[in-house]
């Protein structure tokens, strides 16, 4: 086997699943993953994830442990070897075909007859899912169950997420280093720093960006950029990174030539809400307060509200097995129920933050910060260490 994570600890996971058979009155659990290659647009590639250090980039897959069993269901040969590669010895691996994952599944949890807890449903595709309603009478979801077990972080899971961070950083002094050369162009600056991620090891390294001077979005594909940077542009960014599995982020803006006054102090007041945000992280305190904090900040310095604003993205969310982990997605949501805030989760050491305050400013356009904290027992420290405020492009 070959995997990032002690296998001991993979050892305790499978034993944690079956223990929640136990605690919850179910024969088996069948656990969902969409393709982790989605990064930001899935929540539930984690769930085979963290019981087995991998799933797969490009498809789809299920896992179905029982008190006797522990079987991964893959869609395709490729994905059973790099299965098998990693956690062979621990789980068994069969192939059932893409159309075949669900009925697989299904025979191996008895479903027609037992009581199953279900996670990672409500990202199958609509074939997928039609089939496993019919499939599963009894199913019983435990997805909040399964998200809430994430969210104990295992000091080996910690070391992944500061490589990823480390990753990240020199993805973003690549980034600066082409921004300043004559003839850069945006798209070869956006190939030029994926590139950097993947030759240190990322398994996700993504980069959006947006350049001139006064962005208004954040860019994702080439043939959105510009062909050039001008003298006076910004080149503002973000990294997608993700290291085994483990994921972290860091936004900045650079600047060729001398910012404009307006233009620095934005940057120190970014500044100064993800400083806020740090020094909030301390273990026991109610998760929803980093949110609140930070959208309480944005709304003292931005003339817009979060709805009228004509463009912004969420100021923060945890870092994990998915680009968003599930287990908090909700307590972070500025738009969430807050009724519920009393049952919110609550930090504890070992939690992993990205802290990204963003909004719009008239005459700036879009302004950023982000980097990646790790809430400790004696409080917070940031794991992406590239320096922070504006970048000067010489």
């Amino acid at each position: 086997m070959i995997t990032a994570l002690p296998i001991a600890l993979l050892e305790q996971r499978l034993s944690a699943g079956r223990e929640l058979l136990q605690r919850h009155g179910l024969d088996a659990i069948v656990a969902f993953s969409a393709p982790r290659g989605l990064a930001a647009a899935t929540q539930s590639s984690g769930n085979i994830g963290w019981f087995t250090n991998f799933t797969p980039m490009w498809a789809p897959s299920m896992l179905v442990i029982t008190a006797t069993d522990a079987v991964i269901v893959a869609p395709g040969k490729n994905e059973a070897r790099l299965f098998t590669t990693r956690v062979g010895g621990l789980y068994e691996v069969e192939i059932a075909g893409p159309a075949g994952l669900v009925a697989r599944a299904s025979a191996l949890a008895h479903a027609s007859r037992w009581r199953v807890g279900v996670a990672g449903a409500d990202e199958m595709t609509a074939k997928l899912a039609a089939t496993f309603a019919s499939t599963f009478p009894r199913m019983v979801r435990i997805d909040p169950v399964l998200q809430a077990m994430r969210l104990d972080r295992d000091p080996a899971e910690t070391a992944l997420h500061r490589r990823a961070a480390e990753i990240s950083d020199a993805m973003l002094a690549r980034a600066f280093a082409y921004a300043a050369e004559p003839e850069a162009i945006p798209a070869r600056l956006m190939a030029e720093v994926e590139h950097a991620g993947r030759a240190l090891g990322a398994d996700v390294s993504r980069l959006w960006l947006s350049t001139g001077p006064e962005p208004p979005v954040t860019y994702f594909e080439m043939f959105e950029l510009p062909p050039g940077i001008a003298p006076g542009d910004r080149v503002q960014l973000g990294t997608m990174v993700s290291f085994e599995g483990y994921f972290a982020q860091g936004l900045r803006i650079g600047s060729r030539g001398k910012p404009a006054p307006e233009l620095s102090d934005a940057a120190d007041r970014l500044l100064d809400i993800q400083d806020a945000a740090l020094a909030a992280l301390v273990p026991g305190g109610p998760v929803h307060e980093l949110v609140d904090l930070i959208e309480a900040r944005i709304d003292a310095m931005c003339p817009y509200t979060r709805d009228s604003d004509p463009f912004r993205f969420q100021s923060c969310h945890g870092l994990g097995l998915d680009y968003s982990e599930p287990g908090l997605a909700e307590a972070l949501s500025p738009r969430r129920d807050r009724s519920r805030d009393a049952d919110g989760p609550l930090l504890r050491s070992g939690m992993v933050f990205e802290i990204h305050p963003n909004f719009t400013l008239p005459g700036l356009g879009h302004v950023c910060a982000g980097d990646v904290a790790l809430v400790t027992d004696s409080g917070a420290e940031w794991l992406t260490h590239f320096p922070r405020g504006i970048f000067p492009i010489d």
